[in-house]
C-alpha cells in the first residue's frame, strides 16, 4: 500500500458521536482538471482545501463510463454487470440491498438532489428525491431542517457535464447548447477545441468555488461540518473526441463518454474528508467506485454487507493490497465492453466480436500503443473469471426501442 501522509492530524475524540454522511457526486469531472490532482489554469481552491484536510486518492476508477451504471455501483457496491442496471429505462433489483436502503434501516435520514428527478434514481424510493440541482436551494432548506437524527444526503450535480452552464430540465436550451458544444468537435479545429475545454474549465471552476463551497459554508453554518463525513468524486470523467478520426461522426455525447473504457473516461477525483476520523493523506495505490458503500458504512458503524468492493478506510491505514479493479460499459442497454485494470496494465475486453486491447500504462499513460499480444496472462484469467459469472440477456425490439426513446431523450444519442 503506497501513501503520504501530509501532516499528523488531530486525535481522534475518545466520547462516541453520530456522523453524518455526504456524497457529492459531480458529473463527467476529469481528475486532472482539479489543482489539487495537478491541473495548473483552474481555481478549484474550495476542493483543493477538502483535499488537503482530509484523504485524496490518485487513482479512483469508475465502475462504468457513464451516470446510471456508474452510480448504481456507488449505490449498491457491485460493477454493472452485477447489479443489471445497465440504462435509464432498468430497474433496481429488489434483492439488491443500496446505500440508501442500509442508512435508512440504520435509522439515517435520507435524502438525494440529482441532475433530474425522470432520470437519476427514478423507480428507487429509498434514494428519497426531493429536488433538482439546477442550484443548492433545495439542499440547504433540507439541511436547516436537521437536528436530531443523523443524515445520508445525495448530492449529484450536472454543473460540470456537457453542455457546461445549462441545466438539463431546461430541455429546449440544453439541446441547443449540446449542438452548438459538439458542432465545435466537428469542425475539428484548434480554437474550436480550446473553447470547449475553457468553457469545461469555466464549469469546473464554479462547481468548486460557487457550488461546493456553498455546501461547505452550509454545514458549517448549521453546526454540522465537524460531525459530517464528505467524500467528492466524479462519476465518471470526460473526453473531446481525441481518440475519433473522423470528427463529423461525433453526434452524441455518448461518443465522449460512454462508449469506452479509457481512462480520460474513468479515472476520476476522489476525496474523503472526515473530520477527526481520517487522516490527511494521499493514497497512491488504484481503488475502485465500488469500494464506497463499505467504506460509508465502516464510517458511521453499520453492519456491512457483501459487495465488490473493500473499505478505504482499511486501504488508508494500509491493511489491503493493491489490487485489480474492473470496469464495464454497455450499448443501447446491452453490455459491451469489460475491462480490468491493475498497474500497470489495462485489458479490455470487446464482448461483441472479443478483440482485446491492453495498454502498458506507467510507460503510456495516454493510452496511445496497443500491446494486446504482450498483455500478461493473469489479466486474461481475472477478466475471464469475471466475464464467467456475467448473465448476458438478449433485448427484445421493444426493450431496444425503449433504450434507444430514452437516450434519446436525453441527449446521449
Amino acid at each position: 500500500m503506497q501513501l503520504r501522509r501530509r501532516h499528523r492530524a488531530a486525535v481522534a475524540p475518545s466520547i462516541v458521536f453520530s456522523v453524518n454522511v455526504v456524497i457529492y457526486v459531480s458529473d463527467a469531472l476529469r481528475a486532472d482538471h482539479l489543482g489539487c490532482y495537478g491541473a495548473r489554469f483552474v481555481n478549484t481552491r474550495t476542493l483543493d482545501d477538502l483535499a488537503g484536510g482530509g484523504a485524496r486518492f490518485d487513482q479512483a476508477i469508475v465502475a462504468a463510463p457513464w451516470t446510471a451504471p456508474s452510480l448504481a455501483s456507488l449505490a449498491t457496491g457491485l460493477y454493472p454487470y452485477r447489479h443489471g442496471y445497465l440504462g435509464w429505462q432498468d430497474g433496481i433489483g429488489t434483492s439488491l440491498s443500496t446505500v440508501f436502503d442500509l442508512f435508512a434501516a440504520g435509522g439515517f435520514d435520507v435524502a438525494s438532489f440529482v441532475f433530474d428527478e425522470n432520470y437519476l434514481f427514478r423507480g428507487w424510493p429509498s434514494a428519497n428525491v426531493l429536488g433538482t440541482t439546477e442550484n443548492l436551494d433545495g439542499v440547504s432548506a433540507w439541511l436547516r431542517q436537521r437536528r436530531e437524527r443523523p443524515f445520508l444526503l445525495f448530492v449529484h450535480s450536472w454543473a460540470t457535464h456537457l453542455p457546461p452552464g445549462v441545466a438539463h430540465g431546461a430541455h429546449t436550451r440544453w439541446r441547443e447548447a449540446k449542438m452548438e458544444y459538439l458542432s465545435r468537435l466537428q469542425l475539428d479545429t484548434a480554437a474550436g477545441l480550446e473553447a470547449c475545454r475553457e468553457q469545461y474549465r469555466l464549469a469546473v471552476e464554479r462547481s468548486s468555488e460557487e457550488l461546493v463551497a456553498s455546501l461547505l459554508e452550509q454545514l458549517e453554518s448549521h453546526g454540522l461540518r465537524e460531525h459530517t463525513a464528505i467524500v467528492f468524486l466524479g462519476d465518471h470523467g470526460e473526453s473531446w473526441g481525441e481518440r475519433i478520426p473522423d470528427k463529423t461522426s461525433i453526434d452524441g455525447i455518448y461518443h465522449l463518454h460512454g462508449a469506452t473504457l479509457y481512462d480520460e473516461v474513468i479515472h476520476v477525483p476522489l476525496i474523503l474528508s472526515a473530520p477527526g476520523r481520517v487522516e490527511p493523506c494521499v493514497v497512491a495505490c488504484q481503488v475502485s467506485i465500488v469500494d464506497l458503500l463499505a467504506t460509508v458504512l465502516e464510517l458511521v458503524g453499520l453492519p456491512s454487507v457483501p459487495s465488490d468492493g473493500i473499505s478505504l478506510l482499511s486501504a488508508i491505514r494500509g491493511e489491503e493490497p493493491d489490487r485489480a479493479v474492473f470496469c464495464a460499459t454497455s450499448d443501447r442497454g446491452v453490455l459491451s465492453q469489460v475491462a480490468v485494470r491493475r498497474p500497470p496494465w489495462k485489458l479490455i475486453r470487446h464482448l461483441g466480436d472479443d478483440r482485446e486491447e491492453a495498454y502498458r500504462l506507467d510507460a503510456d499513460p495516454r493510452e496511445r500503443l496497443d500491446r494486446a499480444a504482450d498483455a500478461p496472462e493473469e489479466l486474461r484469467y481475472l477478466l475471464q473469471r469475471e466475464l464467467d459469472r456475467v448473465e448476458q440477456h438478449e433485448l427484445t425490439d421493444e426493450q431496444r426501442s425503449a433504450v434507444v426513446a430514452r437516450l434519446t431523450e436525453l441527449g446521449y444519442i
